[in-house]
């Protein structure tokens, strides 16, 4: 299999890049015109607005693919969590919230892949279930593919994979 790799968006954090910078003009012009009471807006602008353009030009600029499908398996460099190997993965599904795309994947085992995410992560595991997700979920939100299709590509590989396991133990 040739690897598929996805990048994010850049049109997305291309338009959230001239927003940020937008928020901040727009506080620099509260703050410089309203030096009375009002002034804490434009402040408040500026500091939360400001710090995105440094986060956003980074997503802007970085080359690395987000999630590489291929021989191995699944590997999301936003879950942290390495590659997901097929023979772990036994199917998955498409949920969407407020039109953020995400592919829920079914795990033989996901208990070894939970140890490996973030604290803050493993907090939100509880949450994402009981929204009717699954422990470990690929987020397709700003990224230039198309879900249905990366969807479909993640079952055949499960499924393909899975038929070479059951053929092999049925010849031992």
């Amino acid at each position: 299999m040739i690897p598929v790799a996805i990048k994010a968006s850049r049109l997305k954090y291309v338009l959230l890049l001239i927003a940020a910078i937008g928020f901040v003009a727009g506080g620099v012009f509260i703050v410089m015109h309203h030096a009375g009471g009002d002034a804490w807006i434009g402040w408040m602008s500026i500091l939360f607005f400001g710090a995105g353009i440094p986060l956003f030009l980074w997503q802007l600029l970085d080359a690395r693919p987000r999630l590489v499908i291929d021989d191995q398996g699944v590997f999301d460099r936003t879950l942290g969590v390495g590659v997901i190997p097929w023979s772990e993965i036994t199917g998955a599904y498409v949920r969407s919230v407020n039109s953020a795309d995400f592919i829920c994947l079914e795990l033989r085992d996901p208990t070894p892949w939970l140890q490996r995410l973030s604290p803050i992560k493993r907090a939100m595991v509880s949450a994402n279930e009981a929204m009717g997700f699954t422990a470990l979920n690929l987020n397709l939100s700003g990224v230039a593919a198309d879900v249905q299709q990366v969807h479909e590509l993640i079952v055949k590989m499960a499924a393909s994979r899975q038929g070479i396991e059951n053929q092999k133990q049925g010849e031992r």
